[in-house]
């Protein structure tokens, strides 16, 4: 009779996972301690179990791979060679192997692996014979397969699948698949708290209500007892004593009602936080099962690079949010390559510096007021901020000018900036200009921030700040203008209530200084149009930093702090950047979640003494720009870039047109193509230049074409700028608008 495998499979594919992470580590352990006999019997016992349960179980192609792996290490018992970096890359491609057989048999029940090239690579090694050739054409299959093999993503980028499990990370340690939970279950939970802890906000309100109740009571009781001492009517005055007597009897119970409803709301409060917390739990996977792969994979990215790093990582058994876990695997990879290919240098270039052989690379999590913690740190060169204002003023992200007063910090946060890179030549690894900006992007997505700070010479720190739970938002209801925000907690650094005398005003701005730095202060009613409504002498502002940029926000009123169920945007709103999603507070009303890396965005674009003294940010600051093109679609691509940055925006379809919208508005830009019906964009321009109003008014040509007679033609008339379409991207338009329109402000005043 054959033996039923489906029986056994789970238990197969929790072993193999553990046994392959037992390789993996004996690897590095052994890299470091070569005469460790015992750490090598470690690994072939791993090897070993591989292969027989995969031999019972009729799995093949993962016994053969397992066996061949094996005989790489028996060659080093037997001091055939070394544990040197070929061999390493071996083994982790076997690995790698292994758990690729794994994911087909979980979802194929088979493990149909070619292993034909891995097995000649290992016979050759273990005969000590070269075998370079062969790793290098299965690192070429395995990059070819893992290309073809690429499941597609739905319409956002996410991946589908309704377990509360990573289907694409290894299980680790068999206890976190015990159950296997619907994420629709663990939502509805999730809801039916959200409901439990609104009520606690309404009961709070209720418990102010007997309190307020109760004072009333006092006061009246002691003005009744006032009149009837001084009334000279025996018989009222007997009348009111009975009544005070009753009435104090009645404001005793009202008293112990209130200590007993306080008592239970602390009780009540203090147990929907544990639930809280163990039903997040239900959803929460172990920071290991991203970050235990990466050993292997900076050790075989190092032996690409001919460098030795020493790698570590503290504090991967913190439990977080799967939903954000999955998301920020792709934000760690990418910032762990840019470290050993750029960070870290070679062996030779170190030596040469006067530090160690070995570069280091440490991963330490940590949680931290609600917030997971995770900083990237490395002892390499650093980074070089001048080569960066270079690159940034070369692509149009910044004026020459303007890149000069640029901050350090500001400076670090272009290279967060899509298509940014200073790399001259692409490799293997970097300098495509992706990476970075998919670490900001995959890290705003979960609400969370990244902070960079890098000292040439030194080295880089990388800290990533993300939320427990998606599930959660932990923040401060804020009041501004009439209107009630809430401010994420993790980038909030201080709330400070601010006296006249303590505001100092520079370059047009208004700021405060706090610890030893002047940080701007700007005002969320002007921002959205309302006039602020603290009508005392201090004002309360939340001091809020992202990506090194700290400002401080100043409200009308700081209300509680508080942690709620998250709600991502509706869709109507999902354009609007400045909201990152809505809680709803005690009466159920919908309360916006500000989106603070957008939010600083906005405020640095406007002058804060024009906010505070409360002129609308809208009608101030709101500048109107012309888009000229006959195509719609070109249209409504450059308005809907141009409206998200806060501007007005009006259309029109060719130069006559455009010369009609002219008469209509005050534009403080205009944005042409140049071949369009009835009037092309050359001639639209002539005519602009010759109307007065408009001599000094920036011009920018977005066309299809190249041709550089052309271009002059279209400076000769008048345009300050242009933009081919085919390099056409968001970030150079807006850099181009911004520094345009700045260097106009700057003319007029």
């Amino acid at each position: 009779m054959a033996l039923d495998r489906s029986a056994f499979v789970n238990n197969f594919v929790e072993e193999a996972y553990e046994n392959i992470r037992r390789v993996d580590d004996g690897v590095l352990k052994l890299k470091k301690d070569p005469q460790n006999a015992e750490e090598l019997n470690a690994v072939l016992r791993a090897l070993h179990t591989i292969k027989g349960s995969s031999r019972m179980l009729k799995f093949r192609g993962m016994e053969q791979i397992a066996h061949g792996t094996e005989s790489l290490f028996k060659g080093i018992r037997e001091e055939r060679y070394p544990l040197n970096g070929g061999i390493i890359r071996l083994v982790f491609h076997g690995n790698g192997m292994l758990r690729a057989g794994i994911d087909q048999i979980r979802s194929r029940g088979d493990d149909a692996i070619d292993t034909e090239h891995y097995l000649t690579a290992c016979e050759r090694a273990y005969a000590n014979e070269p075998f370079a050739e062969d790793l290098e054409l299965l690192r070429e299959l395995s990059q070819s397969q893992s290309q073809t093999a690429a499941a597609p993503a739905g319409a956002d980028g996410e991946t589908g699948g309704e377990s509360a499990g990573i289907s694409e990370l290894p299980a680790g340690d068999g206890s976190y698949e015990t159950i296997r939970v619907r994420l629709s279950n663990v939502s509805e939970i999730i809801e039916t708290l959200n409901t439990v802890i609104i009520k606690q906000f309404q009961f709070k309100q209720v418990q102010d209500e007997i309190q307020g109740i109760e004072g009333s009571f006092s006061e009246f009781l002691g003005g009744l007892r006032k009149q009837t001492l001084a009334s000279k009517d025996p018989a009222i005055r007997e009348e009111s004593a009975a009544f005070i007597l009753g009435g104090q009897d009645l404001l005793k119970a009202i008293q112990n009602l209130r200590k007993g409803y306080i008592d239970q709301m602390a009780v009540l409060e203090q147990n929907s936080y544990k639930l809280q917390e163990q039903i997040m739990k239900l959803s929460m996977l172990p920071l290991d099962l991203i970050l235990g792969e990466l050993p292997r994979m900076v050790e075989e990215t190092a032996g690409m690079v001919e460098k030795e790093i020493d790698f570590s990582i503290s504090g991967s058994d913190i439990l977080m949010d799967k939903a954000i876990l999955e998301k920020l695997n792709d934000p760690i990879l990418h910032i762990l390559r840019n470290a050993v290919d750029h960070g870290i240098e070679t062996p030779q270039e170190r030596t040469a510096n006067g530090k160690p052989r070995t570069g280091s690379i440490t991963i330490s999590c940590s949680s931290e007021g609600g917030n997971i913690i995770i900083r990237i740190q490395d002892d390499g060169k650093g980074i070089d901020k001048d080569e960066i204002r270079r690159k940034a003023i070369e692509k149009g992200l910044v004026g020459e000018e303007d890149a000069q007063t640029l901050s350090d910090q500001e400076v670090l946060a272009f290279i967060f900036a899509p298509g940014f890179s200073t790399r001259a030549s692409v490799s293997d690894l970097s300098g495509r200009g992706v990476g970075l900006d998919i670490v900001k992007f995959n890290v705003d997505r979960v609400k969370g921030k990244v902070n960079l700070e890098s000292t040439p010479g030194t080295g880089s720190t990388f800290t990533l700040s993300v939320p427990l739970s998606l599930a959660t938002v932990s923040g401060f209801f804020v009041r501004a203008g009439g209107e009630k925000f809430l401010i994420p907690s993790n980038f909030v650094q201080k709330i400070v209530r601010l006296a006249p005398q303590d505001r100092v005003v520079y370059y047009n701005k208004e700021g405060f200084r706090l610890e030893n730095q002047i940080v701007p202060i700007y005002s969320l009613a002007a921002l959205i149009g309302r006039k602020p409504r603290n009508r005392g002498t201090h004002i309360y502002v939340v001091v809020v930093e992202s990506l090194g940029d700290r400002i401080g926000i100043v409200v009308d009123q700081v209300l509680q702090h508080a942690g709620l169920i998250y709600k991502p945007v509706p869709p109507n709103m999902q354009k609007i950047r400045l909201i990152q999603g809505i809680v709803f507070d005690e009466s159920y009303r919908v309360i916006n979640i500000l989106f603070v890396p957008e939010l600083i965005s906005r405020f640095k674009r406007i002058k804060s003494i024009d906010l505070l003294d409360g002129v609308s940010g809208a009608e101030q600051r709101k500048r109107k720009i012309l888009v000229v093109d006959d195509s719609l679609n070109t249209r409504e691509i450059e308005k809907s870039i141009l409206e998200m940055e806060g501007h007005a925006v009006i259309t029109a379809k060719d130069g006559i047109e455009g010369l009609e919208r002219l008469r209509e508005h005050r534009f403080d830009m205009i944005i042409s193509d140049i071949d369009m019906p009835r009037m092309d964009g050359i001639t639209m321009i002539e005519n602009i230049r010759k109307d007065g109003l408009y001599a000094q008014t920036p011009i920018v040509v977005i066309t299809s074409h190249s041709d550089a007679g052309l271009m002059k033609r279209a400076r000769d008339a008048g345009a300050d700028e242009h933009i081919i379409k085919s390099d056409f991207d968001r970030n150079s338009l807006v850099a181009i608008t911004e520094r345009l329109m700045n260097a106009q402000n700057r003319e007029v005043l």
